[in-house]
């Protein structure tokens, strides 16, 4: 009997699990296509979170709201990160230039360098 009980718990838990699943929404996000798109929709959904969190208890309605966001958000990390990835590359491609005295690379990877960067660096 015991066997039953815990079967039909195990049963009980994986039909909700299973439901929940399905009731899950999936969003594509905000069309982040710049460095500067993709400050924008961060410093827009970051205070939205931040007010959010400030709350005394997340609602359903709110932890839905982070979802959806959630989805902006990734979207312009990853144009952030696409950027510096593109900003490292050209250091060490400058570092390269100015090892082996290449000053023609060197003047080119260090201007594509200080494009790259300014934006992590200006106020």
């Amino acid at each position: 009997m015991k066997l039953l009980k815990l079967g039909f718990i195990a049963l009980s838990f994986l039909i909700v699990a299973t439901v929940s699943a399905s009731e899950i929404r999936h969003y594509k996000g905000e069309d982040v296509n710049t460095v500067e798109e993709a400050i924008s929709v961060l410093k827009k959904y970051n205070t939205e979170l931040e007010k959010l969190l400030k709350a005394e208890e997340l609602k359903a309605q709110d932890m839905a709201k982070i979802h959806q966001m959630t989805y902006s958000m990734e979207n312009a990390l990853e144009i952030l990160e696409g950027s510096l990835n593109i900003t490292q590359r050209n250091l060490e491609e400058l570092h390269l230039s100015s090892e082996t005295m290449k000053t023609d690379k060197a003047q080119i990877y260090g201007q594509l360098y200080l494009e790259g960067v300014s934006f992590y660096t200006e106020k």
